[in-house]
């Protein structure tokens, strides 16, 4: 689908990051997301080794770009003049707000002249709630809308995978989760990923979920230089049973432990993955 521009339906940057998370990109893909938000607020959503992140800032400096529809088709145009790639563009809304909707749709219909005779998608994140349908129309004849498939995983009859309960949730669940009364987000365990059909892919796409609910993830990430997907597999069920773990953990201690400062050390140290042990004896062998 190279040298097209496609619109994606989104509410928010999470639920956009979400969506674009399940698309196939080939690996030697370049990929860059330009966003109103910086690096330090996309880091816990984003692989950002792997995607190139601009920041939309008046701020000078490097990895920004200045919210001007001129310097964002200038570093469009010289970006789509090599090698081959996605981009990923959101905040078309505020864009709207700064410049008006005539001259972003201006700039969304020079993009879509440019791309036609380069090797790039380009996907826009549009909110259906801030443009009027005649501007919505008029934004879909320049790039259509795209939709992206809920991801499918298939199981083998060899293997083993837990059923969900209220507290297990499908790989493509909603970045709304429930939230703890310190505002971090609840821990949830996710559906086992199985061995068939296993790529360094959908571990890195595992990895940035665990992100979501604040889990550190030091620890696997290493594993994605592994070229041996068995190593690469043992790895991510070692941190699977971690993650398990925690969740029953952070259960217990949400429910059971009253001293506040207590409860949020303990909270910590399940989202470091650390210490489970010592958690454990405390709360369950007592």
């Amino acid at each position: 689908m190279s040298g097209r521009i496609y619109s994606i339906q989104t509410e928010n940057t999470g639920e956009f990051v979400e969506k674009i998370d399940r698309l196939d990109v080939p690996d030697a893909f370049d990929q860059i997301f330009i966003s109103r938000y910086p690096q330090s607020r996309l880091v816990d959503v984003l692989d950002i080794s792997s995607i190139r992140c601009y920041w939309l800032t008046t701020s000078q400096d490097v990895g920004t770009i200045e919210p001007s529809l001129e310097k964002i088709n200038h570093f469009l145009e010289s970006t789509l003049e090599n090698d081959q790639g996605i981009i990923f563009l959101e905040g078309l809304e505020w864009l709207t707000s700064l410049h008006g909707f005539e001259s972003v749709h201006s700039m969304i219909r020079t993009i879509s002249e440019r791309i036609a005779m380069s090797e790039w998608t380009v996907y826009l994140a549009i909110s259906p709630d801030s443009f009027e349908q005649r501007e919505l129309s008029r934004i879909y004849r320049e790039a259509p809308m795209f939709t992206v498939k809920e991801e499918q995983r298939q199981y083998s009859e060899t293997e083993s995978v837990s059923k969900p309960d209220a507290h297990t949730v499908g790989s493509n669940s909603s970045l709304e989760m429930d939230l703890n009364e310190d505002g971090t987000p609840k821990l949830v365990m996710l559906t086992r990923l199985p061995r068939s059909g296993f790529t360094k892919q959908i571990l890195q796409r595992r990895i940035l979920q665990w992100r979501r609910m604040g889990l550190d993830t030091a620890e696997i990430e290493s594993s994605l230089y592994h070229e041996d997907l068995d190593s690469m597999y043992a790895e991510y069920i070692q941190i699977e049973e971690k993650v398990r773990r925690a969740v029953e953990l952070e259960r217990y201690i949400v429910n059971e432990v009253n001293d506040a400062q207590e409860r949020t050390i303990a909270l910590f140290r399940i989202r470091q993955l650390t210490g489970l042990d010592d958690l454990e004896k405390k709360y369950f062998l007592d």
